[in-house]
């Protein structure tokens, strides 16, 4: 071989040997591997050590949907103003004065009253222990008296239940002429024959006064059968619904209706009781007499002029200890 050819061969081998040694050394990295990027680990490679990446981080973005709760929203509740309860106005008339009185009406008819005792006492005591219990009810009370010797004309008492507006009025009398059998309310209708009530009415000629309010009649009929419903019951002995007769009874005006029940424009329901005590027309009534009759007028009363939602009354004792405080 000659000399160049010697020298071409070296060269070739050289080149040979030479590119066997980088292949053998493996590949060389162009760059560090980033946090996030692949590894450039190759299996089976001892000279490398595997690069563990970092988990790729998402930033959050705003879900475009609206989440709705699944939890219901309750129902607003609706706030109901309680409606203010009337309270009922009664007008409580205790009968006679202390002085005889004389006057006249509009229509010219006399208006009379006069002492009368132990009636004048006994019923404004019963009234006024009738009015605190219904006061106590939760009604309203008006007394056409504030002591037991006033003397108010019967105008004036209907006068004072008219200006009031009352829902009912009641006269309370007693009669120490008659016995406790004799027992009775009077409206301001009268009392009915084969279904046809009467003409009520005071006075003659051209004083004749006829009540025409069917309206008011009829209210006080209703009240006067309940208040004789409740005496009865209180009093233990029956209490009946009659029809007055002032004729022949001068100096008071004939006719079949009492004057204020006449006079007044709102349901009146006057009331009667046998005071004849012991024989005597002068004894006071016994307490117990008492007590059944103001029980009996302030049940009635109750009952004929309801408060929604009232429950309760004032005990027949109650009623005992106030006339007995009065005594």
């Amino acid at each position: 071989m000659t000399t160049v050819g010697r020298a071409v061969a070296a060269t070739l081998l050289l080149a040979t040997l030479t590119a066997c040694d980088a292949t053998a050394a493996g590949p060389t990295p162009t760059s560090e591997p980033t946090v996030g990027s692949r590894s450039s680990y190759v299996p089976g490679d001892p000279t490398a050590s595997p690069t563990v990446s970092e988990p790729q981080t998402t930033s959050a973005r705003p879900d475009p949907t609206p989440t709705r709760s699944t939890t219901p929203t309750p129902a607003p509740t609706a706030t109901r103003t309680p409606t203010p309860v009337t309270r009922p106005v009664i007008v409580i008339d205790p009968g006679h004065s202390g002085r005889s009185i004389r006057s006249r009406t509009t229509n010219g008819l006399l208006d009379f009253d006069y002492p009368n005792q132990p009636e004048m006492t006994e019923v404004f005591d019963i009234s006024s222990c009738v009015a605190d219990g219904l006061r106590a009810d939760g009604y309203r009370v008006i007394l056409t008296k504030r002591r037991a010797s006033d003397s108010v004309s019967l105008t004036e008492r209907a006068e004072i239940a008219n200006r009031a507006k009352a829902d009912l009025a009641i006269s309370v009398h007693d009669d120490h002429g008659q016995g406790p059998a004799f027992q009775a309310t009077y409206s301001q209708r009268g009392v009915s024959s084969n279904g046809h009530y009467p003409t009520m009415y005071r006075g003659t000629g051209a004083r004749r006064t006829v009540f025409d309010q069917p309206k008011v009649a009829k209210a006080s009929d209703r009240a006067a059968k309940i208040i004789a419903r409740e005496r009865a019951a209180a009093q233990g002995r029956p209490v009946g619904v009659r029809q007055n007769s002032f004729d022949g009874r001068a100096p008071l005006e004939p006719g079949n209706l009492a004057l204020v029940e006449l006079l007044a424009d709102v349901p009146w329901v006057y009331n009667e009781m046998g005071a004849l005590t012991g024989g005597s027309t002068t004894k006071r009534l016994s307490l117990a007499a008492e007590t059944g009759y103001a029980k009996g007028l302030l049940d009635g009363v109750e009952a004929a002029v309801p408060i929604p939602g009232r429950s309760g009354s004032t005990s027949a004792a109650d009623i005992r200890s106030c006339l007995t405080a009065r005594r």
